[in-house]
Protein backbone atom coordinates (compact mmCIF):
# COMPACT_ATOMS: atom_id res chain seq x y z
CA UNK A 1 0.00 0.00 0.00
CA UNK A 2 1.31 3.90 -1.00
CA UNK A 3 2.08 6.18 1.29
CA UNK A 4 -0.91 8.03 -0.23
CA UNK A 5 -2.90 5.18 -0.12
CA UNK A 6 -2.42 5.05 3.63
CA UNK A 7 -3.13 8.61 4.33
CA UNK A 8 -6.58 8.23 2.80
CA UNK A 9 -7.41 5.44 4.63
CA UNK A 10 -6.72 6.94 7.83
CA UNK A 11 -8.58 9.84 6.93
CA UNK A 12 -11.50 7.64 6.19
CA UNK A 13 -11.28 5.90 9.82
CA UNK A 14 -10.73 9.42 11.10
CA UNK A 15 -14.10 10.19 9.32
CA UNK A 16 -15.89 7.91 10.12
CA UNK A 17 -15.19 7.72 14.16
CA UNK A 18 -15.96 11.61 14.13
CA UNK A 19 -18.83 10.76 12.76
CA UNK A 20 -20.17 8.31 15.15
CA UNK A 21 -19.01 9.78 17.54
CA UNK A 22 -21.24 12.91 16.69
CA UNK A 23 -24.36 10.37 16.29
CA UNK A 24 -23.41 8.81 19.98
CA UNK A 25 -23.53 12.06 21.16
CA UNK A 26 -27.09 12.48 20.57
CA UNK A 27 -28.68 9.13 20.25
CA UNK A 28 -26.48 7.26 22.59
CA UNK A 29 -27.85 3.97 21.38
CA UNK A 30 -26.80 4.40 18.17
CA UNK A 31 -25.51 1.12 16.02
CA UNK A 32 -23.03 1.39 13.17
CA UNK A 33 -22.10 -0.48 10.01
CA UNK A 34 -19.32 0.58 7.63
CA UNK A 35 -19.13 -0.69 4.33
CA UNK A 36 -16.68 0.45 1.75
CA UNK A 37 -17.55 0.03 -2.64
CA UNK A 38 -15.26 -1.07 -4.91
CA UNK A 39 -14.76 2.38 -6.15
CA UNK A 40 -13.73 3.85 -2.41
CA UNK A 41 -17.14 5.56 -1.68
CA UNK A 42 -17.93 4.82 2.22
CA UNK A 43 -21.36 3.81 3.68
CA UNK A 44 -22.32 4.36 7.33
CA UNK A 45 -25.30 2.94 8.54
CA UNK A 46 -26.70 4.33 11.57
CA UNK A 47 -29.10 2.87 13.53
CA UNK A 48 -31.06 5.36 16.30
CA UNK A 49 -34.08 6.20 17.90
CA UNK A 50 -34.30 9.41 16.05
CA UNK A 51 -37.37 10.77 15.09
CA UNK A 52 -37.02 11.47 11.89
CA UNK A 53 -34.12 10.58 9.78
CA UNK A 54 -32.86 14.22 8.75
CA UNK A 55 -32.57 14.28 12.43
CA UNK A 56 -29.39 12.13 12.28
CA UNK A 57 -28.38 13.22 8.49
CA UNK A 58 -28.44 16.93 9.85
CA UNK A 59 -26.03 16.13 12.59
CA UNK A 60 -23.74 14.47 10.14
CA UNK A 61 -23.48 17.28 6.87
CA UNK A 62 -20.86 19.64 7.40
CA UNK A 63 -18.49 16.50 8.29
CA UNK A 64 -19.41 14.14 4.61
CA UNK A 65 -18.97 17.51 2.91
CA UNK A 66 -15.44 18.32 4.36
CA UNK A 67 -14.49 15.34 3.98
CA UNK A 68 -15.24 14.61 0.21
CA UNK A 69 -13.76 17.84 -0.70
CA UNK A 70 -10.41 17.53 1.54
CA UNK A 71 -9.95 13.57 0.33
CA UNK A 72 -12.57 13.65 -3.44
CA UNK A 73 -14.05 10.75 -1.55
CA UNK A 74 -17.36 10.64 -0.83
CA UNK A 75 -18.90 9.18 2.78
CA UNK A 76 -22.69 8.57 2.86
CA UNK A 77 -24.53 8.23 6.26
CA UNK A 78 -28.02 5.79 5.98
CA UNK A 79 -29.63 6.30 9.18
CA UNK A 80 -32.00 3.69 10.44
CA UNK A 81 -35.02 4.48 12.77
CA UNK A 82 -35.63 1.55 15.00
CA UNK A 83 -39.39 1.14 14.85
Amino acid sequence: MSAHSRSAELAAADVIAELKQVILEQFPNAAFRTRVAPDGRIFLDASTDADNDFDVLNLVAEQTVDFMIAHHRSVHVFPRCRA
